[in-house]
């Protein structure tokens, strides 16, 4: 028995000296990186668990993360659009897609609300695409990759799409829910808002039965939108002439980075910097210089974040110029406080071989850096609503001719005609041939709005405190509807999103979760 007990023993002791080793072994080869054979790296991010406290939220999210898979961007909405109409036939409801791919389902009232007038419930299914200039995504694609933390929702990289998949998916849930008590129930869900409206302007309101429309592309929540803005894009074409490339001269990038950009609507008061403008003022600030390229800007309704020219000057000036580009900077952090994050960076590059001459640089550049943008005027009736802007969010050169794409938004329509006028004046007077194409309209406030004053009971039911309305330096589909439809009431409603149409787009959960409570009570209560 003795004997036995200490071979236990000793066996015990070397099992155990054993399995230190083979812990300190891991721990060895974990420091020196490596790595278990059977685990996959992933490049998708981890995210946290996100609790509901509404079913109907938590339903509404697992529809707007399968939004997430399906890329659809401005004019690629063939796939989400054919998903809209695949989710309405499996729910067993009347499904209408039009040549504009836009989407109208049907559901009839509940039990005992089938005669009652119907309500339109209205989202767009597109999104703007933008990226970080490092992130390697297509849009056309690739699935967006979200990344939950701390309660807020946003993407890697790129934007997230919440404006306006948030708001889909909160009326996709009404849509499938069995127990929800609701009027006729008339979804329309409609295309390229982000690229001018066409869904909503080609869409024949004739199709619908309902004269009350709740719009869920606000970002806000507890503020509702009654008004917003006007469109014009003008298009500005410059014809350029290219020479053999002066001898003795190096080539150069010039890159402008780092800035918030934002929407070119909400956020065009907030002061934030134009990369477009900043660059155009970097480079008349370095003199006597032969440009090569410049472009910027993704989208006409996005404040640009990043701009780029390449440039060809003595390498003798080299010095020089990079004080000039310091001095810039400075000045324009000072200018744009918000902006901290604001770079120029002069990397050398390959050796061009064109350019433009200095005198045509100059005048290039001169007509960028003084296009009117930003604020215009503000509003003589509504305290601290922009009235009419403009945003230069876009450049581009092809071949022997640079192209500005500009986008004026006005809620005074003799306002938005004057800068339009100013713009195109300043375009020709640079030899650009202009382009205006109106967009859409301004919608106009209602003194007197039912469904507003419903909407705004509800929500001092629900929360206890007061909402409150806005008017919208924007454009919303809403104003197409009121033009189609002179006798509907209309309201505009959503939950909090920040820095759309940015890689920076983020959306707190918390009040997503409110949002589909809020429409689910406005619904049951009307």
């Amino acid at each position: 028995m003795s004997k036995a007990r200490n071979l236990t023993s000793d066996r015990s002791i070397l099992v155990g000296m054993l399995l230190i080793l083979i812990v300190l072994s891991a721990l060895a080869l974990s420091a020196c990186g490596a790595t278990s054979p059977d685990v996959e790296p992933t490049d998708e991010p981890t995210t946290e668990e996100f609790t509901f406290e509404n079913e109907e939220s938590r339903q509404a999210f697992a529809y707007f993360n399968e939004l997430l898979k399906i890329p659809r961007g401005s004019h690629n909405e063939q796939a989400v659009s054919d998903f809209l109409v695949s989710f309405g036939k499996d729910l067993g409801l009347e499904v209408v897609q039009d040549e504009s791919l836009n989407v109208v389902i049907r559901k009839p009232g509940s039990e005992g609300r089938e005669d009652e007038e119907p309500i339109i419930l209205q989202a767009h299914m597109d999104m703007v695409c933008e990226k970080n200039e490092d992130v390697v995504h297509d849009f056309l694609v690739d699935p967006i990759i979200p990344i939950i933390e701390g309660g807020w929702i946003t993407a890697d990289g790129t934007t997230l799409g919440a404006d306006n998949g948030a708001g889909l998916s909160i009326i996709m849930a009404a849509l499938a829910s069995d127990t929800l008590s609701h009027p006729p129930i008339e979804a329309l869900f409609t295309t390229n808002e982000e690229d001018g409206m066409d869904g909503a302007a080609h869409f024949d309101a004739a199709n619908l039965k309902g004269r009350r429309l709740i719009n869920m592309d606000s970002e806000t929540e507890g503020t509702f939108c009654i008004s917003s803005a006007s469109a014009i894009r003008v298009t500005a074409v410059v014809p350029i002439v290219k020479e053999a490339a002066p001898a003795g001269l190096a080539t150069y990038k010039l890159d402008v980075k780092g800035l918030l950009g934002g929407h070119s609507g909400v956020d065009i008061n907030r002061g934030r910097a134009n990369a477009n403008i900043v660059l155009a003022r970097v480079l008349y600030a370095l003199g006597d210089i032969n440009l090569v390229s410049f472009e910027g800007g993704s989208a006409e309704n996005a404040i640009p974040r990043e701009s780029h020219a390449t440039v060809m000057f003595s390498e003798v000036d080299r010095s020089a110029f990079e004080e000039a580009i310091d001095q810039q900077v400075s000045e324009l952090k000072a200018a744009y406080p918000d902006d901290a994050g604001l770079q120029v960076t002069l990397t050398p590059t390959d050796a061009a071989d064109q350019a433009m001459s200095s005198e045509l640089s100059s005048r290039i550049i001169n007509a960028i850096a003084d296009m009117p943008n930003g604020m215009y005027t503000m509003s003589p009736s509504i305290a601290d609503l922009v009235q009419t802007s403009s945003n230069l969010g876009v450049i581009e050169m092809d071949g022997d001719e640079i192209t500005l794409v500009m986008k004026l938004r006005s809620s005074s329509d003799e306002d938005g005609e004057a800068l339009k006028d100013l713009i195109v004046a300043h375009a020709q007077s640079d030899g650009a041939k202009t382009e205006v194409e109106y967009q859409y309209p301004s919608w106009e406030f209602r003194e007197v709005s039912p469904l507003r004053d419903h909407i705004q009971e509800v929500y001092l039911d629900l929360y206890g405190t007061e909402s409150k309305t806005e008017a919208v330096h924007a454009g919303l589909e809403t104003a197409f509807f009121a033009q189609k439809m002179p006798d509907a009431d209309l309201i505009s409603i959503g939950m909090d999103v920040f820095d759309v149409h940015t890689p920076d787009e983020r959306m707190d959960l918390s009040s997503y979760d409110r949002t589909g409570a809020f429409l689910f009570r406005i619904l049951e209560t009307m």
